[in-house]
């Protein structure tokens, strides 16, 4: 006796045999695209942030679109090197480790340019650079390319870390408000998307010192196994998106990006300088 399983197996392969497509082909599961985020942010909040893009793809490819992300920098920059992800949406220092490394394709920029940030509590402000010394820091993200930059400003000006200040690392910018409102650090480093997505409450208590720089956006990666017609079709997707949905202003009204644009010429080679950092501070600890 043939199971039922093996019955529909066999009615499968004998319509192909004749030149027909049996429906039984169409209905296997469509595997969904998936768009890993680089947790600069808490996951509660990028997942809300990308809803507009999951929905606005998943209509327009009429397949399922998955968001994710990760618990750290490291783990995701190893799930990239994984190829978990379709596509990914990251900085850009990790962006051209992921082309050097893995062979991901740049697809997209986002806009503006990221602003490097220090920030300290209002009841306890910070003049200057040299009141930093002798006391701690709090970062963000120490992977990141606003982080990397801002040591070289401090450098700069003649400070250096582990002799003029100390550091110290939180995974989220949830609590790397609170490090400094609390009085656990003199100031903190951050992205203007960082101290945007600080919870009122905290931010309230908190004030910018300086803009020290201005870094490339995030940068959309294809991954190498993505058959080269789909990456064209979703990068044109992805365009469309960013002009002229309605789920594009959503998504740039709920994020504070300008833009999604073609990745300029020469942005992924600018990231040369900081490959090796980048590298280094993305050892697990130990």
């Amino acid at each position: 006796m043939i199971s039922k399983p093996n019955q529909r197996r066999s009615v499968c392969l004998a319509m192909l045999a004749v030149g027909a497509v049996p429906s039984c082909l169409w209905a296997q599961p469509v595997r969904p695209l998936e768009i890993g985020v680089l947790p600069n942010v808490s996951a509660r909040v990028l997942l809300a942030h990308y809803l507009p893009m999951r929905e606005y793809l998943a209509r327009v490819l009429q397949r399922p679109v998955q968001v994710s992300t990760a618990l750290s920098w490291t783990a995701f920059h190893q799930r990239t090197l994984d190829l978990d992800y379709d596509l990914v949406v990251t900085a850009a220092n990790l962006a051209r480790l992921a082309q050097i490394d893995r062979g991901y394709r740049p697809l997209l920029s986002y806009a503006p340019n990221i602003k490097g940030m220090l920030v300290s509590a209002s009841s306890r402000p910070v003049r200057g650079v040299a009141d930093l010394i002798g006391q701690t820091l709090v970062l963000s993200n120490p992977q990141s390319l606003v982080t990397l930059r801002g040591m070289q400003w401090l450098a700069e000006h003649g400070l250096q870390r582990d002799r003029d200040f100390k550091t110290i690392d939180t995974p989220t910018e949830d609590s790397v408000g609170s490090v400094v409102a609390r009085g656990d650090a003199l100031a903190a480093m951050v992205s203007g998307g960082e101290y945007r997505a600080i919870p009122e409450a905290i931010r309230a208590q908190l004030q910018p010192v300086t803009t020290f720089t201005e870094v490339p956006g995030f940068v959309v990666m294809a991954s190498p196994r993505l058959p080269p017609a789909q990456t064209r079709a979703i990068k044109e997707h992805l365009l469309n998106f960013a002009n002229s949905s309605e789920e594009g202003k959503a998504f740039f009204a709920g994020t504070g990006f300008t833009g999604i644009r073609d990745a300029a010429a020469g942005l992924m080679e600018s990231m040369d300088p900081y490959v090796e950092a980048t590298r280094k501070g993305l050892l697990p600890p130990g």
